[in-house]
């Protein structure tokens, strides 16, 4: 007797099935289709070309700054892992006494998020006109070599926002499309700088005089162009 009620709730089982996995058309039945898989995320290598304008600080020497950087990267949806290249001059000011010049040199990488972007949907195949407003942080070397002798070599880390203005292409296979275009940013290098010989001072109207800040802050205006598919 148990024999046969099983057998009975089994049959039942598989019938329970089968009836899911069906779909009434016009008087007939059919399988149902599985769900197209969702598209992958847009993927692009790119490279950037841009010139810098700003101020360069080191320890007390700081002053216009202009250079150039390059930069190599890879993005995943929302998100970009760059490697750059920058060059920039440092020393102080044209109009101070006893001017020191240098050069400064690094090498550094940064993750970038996009915060917000009119990058065409995944769904749409044809080329077009996208902007993209983003944000990154990262961190480098600098090698900073100046013109009368000697080198200072130091970690310091780098934040920027910004944004693109970029042509794409059609779509293509795994979700690619080619880009060009151009971007501005605004870019901080912060750093330790060398420490200061001296006493502690009040440079302007002060409660407690102290030695001069060992945190270097640089600034810098980017404008470039961009490419990649």
């Amino acid at each position: 007797m148990s024999t046969t009620r099983f057998a009975s709730l089994a049959l039942l089982g598989l019938t329970s099935v089968a009836s899911a996995n069906t779909v009434a058309t016009d008087g007939g039945s059919s399988i149902a289709v599985a769900a197209e898989p969702e598209t992958p995320l847009a993927k692009r290598l790119e490279g950037r070309i841009s010139m810098l304008l700003g101020g360069s600080d080191v320890g007390d020497a700081d002053g216009f700054s202009i250079g150039v950087s390059l930069g190599i990267g890879y993005r995943l949806g929302d998100a970009t892992v760059r490697a750059m290249f920058d060059h920039y001059r440092v020393g102080d000011s044209e109009n101070e006494i006893d001017v020191r010049r240098g050069r400064g040199t690094r090498l550094g990488g940064a993750v970038r998020y996009s915060f917000a972007n009119s990058n065409p949907d995944y769904d749409k195949t044809s080329g077009g006109l996208g902007m993209d407003f983003w944000g990154e942080a990262g961190m480098g070397l600098e090698h900073i070599t100046w013109r009368e002798g000697g080198v200072l070599d130091r970690p310091s880390g780098e934040v920027a926002v910004g944004f693109d203005l970029d042509v794409y292409g059609r779509r293509k296979d795994g979700n690619r499309r080619r880009h060009l275009g151009y971007f501005m940013a605004f870019r901080t290098l912060i750093a330790r700088g060398p420490e200061m010989d001296g006493p502690a001072v009040c440079g302007g109207p002060c409660t407690t005089a102290t030695k001069p800040s060992r945190m270097d802050v640089s600034m810098f205006f980017e404008l470039g162009l961009h490419w990649g598919r």
